[in-house]
Order: C-alpha cells, then structure tokens, then sequence
C-alpha cells in the first residue's frame, strides 16, 4: 500500500552502486516506490558506480527522482548522457545513409 502523505520520502543509498550491490539497491527502490506515492533519492554518498550502476542511475534519472549526488555519480552521469547523445547520432547518421540511397540500392558494402 503507498504512504499518500504530502512529503516525498527520502532514500538514502551510500557506498557501492555495482553489479554485487546491484539486485539489492533494485530491490530498495522497488519497494519505496512500491510503498511512496512521491521518492526522492539521495546518492550523496555513492563512492563507484559500474555498468549495473549506470543502469540504475538511468532508471532514477527516467523517473525524475534524484534530489543529491556525489561527484561519482555526477561523472557516472556525464558518461550516461555522452553514451545516449552518441548513440542517438549514431542512428540520425544511419537514418540519413538509408533515406539518401535510392528504393533498388543495395545497403551491403
């Protein structure tokens, strides 16, 4: 049942945002938002963050509820967003070579 109180409630997680911590630092935010209608999240004190990290962070971020980070997680972060600037690039790129070749070109090389 979520808590429908007016204030978000704050999760707090510290330390390691790796694939050993990773199912269970899912698992806590599973469940506060299973139980909170609002969630905030505090990652002030995060001290490494790995792929599994990066996409938990991607999840917190998808739904808007980080409230603090420490400067791992801001570099974690600047990564993250780097690798989808790119990618989305890397598809306009692709996209634009498809649409400029003719409807009987062949798109092997």
């Amino acid at each position: 049942m979520k808590n429908t109180s007016e204030a978000p409630f704050v999760l707090k997680l510290a330390g390691r945002m790796t694939h050993e911590s990773y199912p269970a630092l899912e698992d806590q935010v599973f469940a506060a938002m299973r139980r909170h209608q609002q969630l905030s999240v505090d990652l002030s004190e995060v001290t490494e963050v790995d792929l599994c990290g990066l996409h938990l962070l991607s999840l917190l971020q998808s739904v808007g509820v980080i409230v603090a980070s420490s400067p791992i997680v801001e570099q974690a972060s600047a990564r993250l967003i780097a690798t989808h600037h790119a990618a989305a690039l890397g598809r306009s790129k692709v996209r634009g070579r498809l649409a400029a070749s003719s409807p009987g070109e062949s798109h092997q090389r």
